[in-house]
């Protein structure tokens, strides 16, 4: 099911029908949960909901068809109030939020918040990138968060609690979305395809361009989307699955040096670019692959069926390669893939990339060679 089009949160949508039916709709919420899943799409229909003209909003069915209905649709509706970190700035300015220095408190979103409403019903104020809201910005905040003004309500969308100050965790009521189900990212993907194909906009060589699945790539997308459709597309780049090809049969083969297996790496790592936050981001989704392979093999060891048809074309030949090389059993391989998990999260402190690469493959040679005891702990941790 969907509501007004949103898949995967009816739950959240009925929560929000039940406060409204009984006027106990809070001031102040904070949408949590994953990137890409629907939070900003749902607070635009909640707040299209509450401003419609002809529809009861305990209805949760806005009309779609009045003056505020079709405002909010376009982004111009003056009671609902949007803002988002720049795409050139590290945090959301706190001229956003409270105005200029020169007119502090009397311009921005708080001053908007507290002003009558243009349709006499409320004002809304959506702020996107929470989690880009420094210790400044959130200190603007306090006042509207601990005395909302009347006939309004503030949502703040961000990814998870703790990246909250807790200036913001303790005075908003906290919303969590859970990830997309692999069905309906599914569905999403291929309404895209449809939706690129009626304007025209399919590229027709045979490499899509990044950004834009593929029918065949759509399986893959949705088995490492972490139920995020903006994961998925942020996947959808064929040279990123082909050096996932080459990487996959070089575990397969049971690798025996890390130079050219290093430089390999980096050369995927050049492509996407010198940003440190994406080229992060790629080097973790290796490392995921990397965990996957070993967890597929421990299951493939110890005899049980792979629960995954729509990919066993695919794995089948891998995982028989794969046995033949590896000497150890269905245990082992599973403790290496909790031991590529371990290093993924060492990625994420910042560590220096190419130290880092290094260091992983020495270790998966290590594995490899069966020679746990000199694994040790994970540099950088001790």
């Amino acid at each position: 099911m969907s509501w007004l089009g949103i898949q995967g949160h009816d739950d959240v949508m009925r929560r929000f029908q039940r406060a409204i039916e009984r006027e106990r709709l809070a001031s102040t919420f904070l949408f949590i949960g994953a990137p890409g899943i629907g939070k900003r799409s749902f607070a635009l229909k909640l707040a299209q909901t509450l401003q419609c003209e002809n529809v009861p909003p305990a209805q949760m069915s806005p009309c779609g068809t009045c003056l505020s209905c079709r405002q909010a649709m376009e982004g111009t509706h003056p009671d609902i109030l949007f803002v988002s970190r720049p795409a050139d700035r590290a945090f959301i300015p706190i001229e956003l939020l409270i105005g200029p220095k020169e007119n502090r408190m009397r311009e921005g979103l708080c001053a908007e918040l507290a002003t009558t409403p243009f349709f006499k019903k409320r004002k809304i104020a959506i702020i996107d990138d929470a989690d880009y809201l420094n210790v400044e910005g959130a200190n603007a905040m306090l006042k509207t968060l601990e005395e909302p003004p009347r006939k309004s309500v503030l949502i703040l969308i961000g990814t998870s609690a703790a990246k909250q100050l807790p200036t913001i965790r303790s005075r908003c009521q906290m919303i969590r979305f859970a990830p997309l189900a692999s069905s309906v990212v599914e569905t999403i993907l291929r309404q895209k395809i449809d939706s690129q194909e009626e304007k025209g906009a399919k590229s027709r060589s045979r490499r899509a361009p990044v950004g834009v699945p593929t029918e065949e790539m759509i399986p893959l997308l949705t088995a490492y989307s972490n139920g995020s459709v903006e994961e998925a597309l942020a996947l959808a780049d064929e040279s990123l699955w082909e050096f996932r090809r080459v990487f996959l049969r070089t575990l397969a083969e049971a690798p025996r040096e890390r130079t050219n297996w290093a430089k390999t790496i980096e050369a995927h790592l050049d492509e996407v670019g010198k940003v440190p936050a994406l080229r992060r981001a790629r080097l973790g989704l290796i490392m995921e692959f990397a965990a996957d392979f070993y967890r597929r093999l421990a299951i493939y060891l110890a005899g049980s069926p792979i629960r995954d048809p729509q990919m066993d074309a695919e794995w089948q030949p891998i995982l028989t390669e794969a046995a033949k090389n590896w000497k150890f059993d269905a245990d082992a391989a599973a403790q290496a893939a909790t031991r590529v998990v371990d290093w993924m999260e060492l990625l994420q402190r910042n560590v220096h990339q190419p130290s880092l690469i290094d260091a992983w493959l020495d270790d998966l040679l290590l594995i490899h060679q069966g020679d746990a005891r000199r694994l040790g702990p994970l540099p950088w941790t001790i």
